[in-house]
């Protein structure tokens, strides 16, 4: 058995399966802020209560046992983008400002 279908066929399948879904399913949209937002190092560093330069983020920040799972890459080396989720590492920044010591320096 064969059917002929046209566009108005596919559209009109399509608006059917999609209703029965919603009537079965619970149905929430993606969004970035369900997994956070993922930003470069460099953005991520400005959005800190303190301007320091990438490298003390990096070192200082982004290495803390807590970012583990909101750093991408961190030591992969040139080519591979250090990515730091934004909502997640902000959150921490907030809670715990008056832990971190603004004042190191980086080693010579």
């Amino acid at each position: 058995m064969q059917a002929l279908l046209d566009e108005q066929d596919y559209q009109t399948i399509t608006d059917e399966v999609l209703r029965r879904i919603k009537e079965r399913y619970t149905l929430v949209p993606k969004s970035h802020n369900q997994i956070g937002d993922w930003v470069g190092i460099q953005e991520f560093t400005n959005l800190l209560p303190v301007k320091k330069d990438k490298e003390w983020v990096r070192m200082f920040i982004l290495s803390i046992p807590a970012f583990k799972n909101w750093v991408i890459n961190l030591n992969a080396g040139s080519g591979y983008p250090t990515r730091v989720n934004k909502t997640e590492a902000m959150a921490w920044i907030k809670d715990h400002r008056a832990e971190i010591d603004w004042n190191q320096s980086l080693p010579r």
